[in-house]
């Protein structure tokens, strides 16, 4: 038997019956048949945030790929993270040295002087600027009191129980790499 065989008995067999697997072989059904095929794994996703990392041109002066950091200065990030629920840090970003943010394969994690708290990745529900905040009325806004974007070091993101929590960058483009970084991490953890 062809492969042609063979991904067409499997298409049926997850379709159930062999109209809607020649539909999906069509590519009418592409996201259910590879949502169904594919697993994300902690590899996959680990991959998958370090080609958004490199597009943003990490990197820099303040964000860092987590396996490129000596043990020395690895070693207490574990010290405070549980890798089995986190998964494997990725990206860490700093502001100083007491706040950071490391994206983990399932958790973001941060650390500020309140002390160090971690979201599922799957648990955000929306990300904003801390200078702006959710659904202000941009037409009553008093933009001039707003810093501007090159400044904004520091973002909230809203969990699925409407908590806001706070996480942090360095200003400017690091913060915006985070930012969007993390908004892919989101789909790719709802997926």
């Amino acid at each position: 038997m062809g492969m042609t065989g063979f991904v067409s008995n499997a298409i049926i067999n997850i379709f159930g019956d062999k109209k809607t697997a020649n539909v999906a072989a069509l590519g009418k059904y592409r996201n259910c048949y590879r949502t169904t095929l594919m697993k994300k794994t902690d590899e996959y996703i680990e991959n998958k945030l370090i080609w958004k990392a490199k597009q943003y041109k990490l990197p820099t002066d303040f964000a860092f790929y987590f396996r490129d950091l000596s043990d020395d200065i690895q070693s207490p990030f574990f010290a405070q993270i549980d890798v089995a629920t986190s998964g494997n840090p990725v990206l860490l970003f700093t502001r100083r040295a007491e706040e950071w943010t490391l994206i983990c394969t399932r958790q973001v994690i941060g650390k500020d002087k309140k002390g160090i708290l971690s979201l599922n990745l799957g648990d955000i529900k929306q990300i904003f600027s801390a200078e702006i905040g959710p659904g202000l009325n941009w037409l009553s806004l008093d933009r001039k009191s707003i810093k501007p974007k090159s400044e904004w070091s520091e973002i909230t993101i809203i969990d699925r129980n409407d908590l806001s929590h706070a996480f942090y960058a360095n200003n400017g483009s690091d913060l915006f790499s985070l930012w969007n970084i993390l908004l892919m991490a989101k789909r790719l953890s709802s997926g």
